[in-house]
């Protein structure tokens, strides 16, 4: 339930009423983004800005090439929907500890639809479904009792502005089914302790057939492409981050494969998947760690991993475009304001960059 619709103390009647304006005004706005006709999702990015003067970070939208940029409202780790048309975005730590914990932005500049309470819980938009219909969110209750219970996978349904928890736990990632069908996969642990055993889902968007897809508590962080879901299985280190090699499953509770034989040292983890080419043989994954995370490209058919590289330095991926010809990175901006930091687009197999946008960061595209 949408947070915004609770009323403590109140009489049920006049919650529902509450309610039912609430949802009508989510609608509102998000009908207000929405693509008309049969027209092609218009190539678009969005992306930060945030300086020492002013730390605010700020989401903006753009056409793909970084021009044309709009302003859209204060958010961290924007998600740009396929057609184009909004972008959702964190609010934590954009204010003063009070106020929505979610903001969906129309790119057409209209008013944003806000859901829950960031007193309440942490809201991070994880996947968008391929009709830009559903968004998968992370919710992380800031309770310190029940954390576990009141934290899960919620869906928001464009259509009727409904925001619906599918699943309680601890989510580690999700992705839509690249087939239309409206399948979700997400990571969940049922405890918050970093040896839980964590798992992959599937379940519909309503929430309707749950089902786990892997047993072995060590699997997390999918991400689901044309022919496999790509995702985690991690060992546990003592005294030492948990080491994640990429694997490769069918969506059924089939075999799977190893996809890396990576041997980072005791302060990294390794590589976290982020996004499949539409033909599914290029992944982007993210070498992650302390004070590490690193853009690297993977050939599915081989294995082969290889680390992205800007002026002779590592820089932090994004996405990968639709015919994997190239990757969404950013140029530092991540121990600091997002003014330190540059987006760019680089060739998968390697090459000069091109600069989208300059002193900006945290970027997302529908290329």
């Amino acid at each position: 339930m949408l947070a915004a619709m609770s009323s403590p103390g109140g009489k049920r009647a006049v919650n529902a009423v509450v309610a039912l304006l609430v949802l009508a005004s989510l609608t509102s706005a998000l009908g207000a983004g929405a693509a008309t006709g049969a027209e092609p999702a218009p190539g678009r990015l969005a992306y930060v800005t945030s300086s020492e003067a002013k730390p605010e970070s700020l989401v903006w939208a753009a056409l793909a090439n970084g021009s044309e940029a709009r302003q859209l409202g204060p958010g961290n780790d924007p998600l740009l929907s396929p057609n184009g048309a909004w972008v959702a975005a964190s609010l934590l730590g954009t204010g003063s500890g009070r106020g929505p914990a979610l903001a969906v932005y129309p790119t057409s500049g209209a008013r944003p639809a806000t859901l829950g309470e960031v007193a309440g819980q942490v809201a991070l938009p994880l996947a968008w479904s391929p009709d830009s219909r559903y968004l998968a969110v992370s919710l992380g209750s800031t309770a310190l009792k029940g954390f576990v219970r009141k934290s899960g996978l919620a869906i928001l349904d464009t259509a009727t502005g409904s925001l619906k928890t599918i699943a309680t736990g601890i989510v580690n990632g999700a992705g839509f089914a690249p087939d239309g069908s409206d399948r979700v996969v997400f990571g969940r642990a049922s405890g918050e302790s970093l040896g839980a055993p964590v798992n992959l889902y599937i379940a519909q968007a309503s929430g309707a057939g749950l089902k786990r897809i892997t047993s072995d508590g060590r699997s997390l962080n999918p991400v689901w492409g044309p022919r496999f879901i790509a995702y985690d299985r991690q060992r546990l280190r003592r005294n030492s981050a948990p080491v994640y090699q990429l694997w490769l499953r069918g969506a059924g509770t089939g075999a799977a494969r190893q996809l890396t034989f990576l041997h980072p040292n005791a302060l990294v983890s390794g590589l976290m998947p982020l996004g499949f080419s539409s033909d599914g043989t290029r992944l982007l994954a993210e070498f992650v760690g302390q004070d590490t995370s690193e853009a690297w490209t993977v050939q599915i058919a081989s294995g082969r991993a290889r680390r992205i590289r800007v002026k002779g330095q590592g820089v932090t991926g994004a996405a990968i475009s639709r015919d994997g010809s190239r990757v969404l990175v950013t140029e530092g901006g991540i121990d600091g304001p997002a003014d330190t930091g540059n987006v760019l687009t680089v060739p998968f197999a390697g090459g000069a960059p091109t600069r989208l946008v300059a002193h900006a960061a945290q970027p997302s595209w529908n290329e």
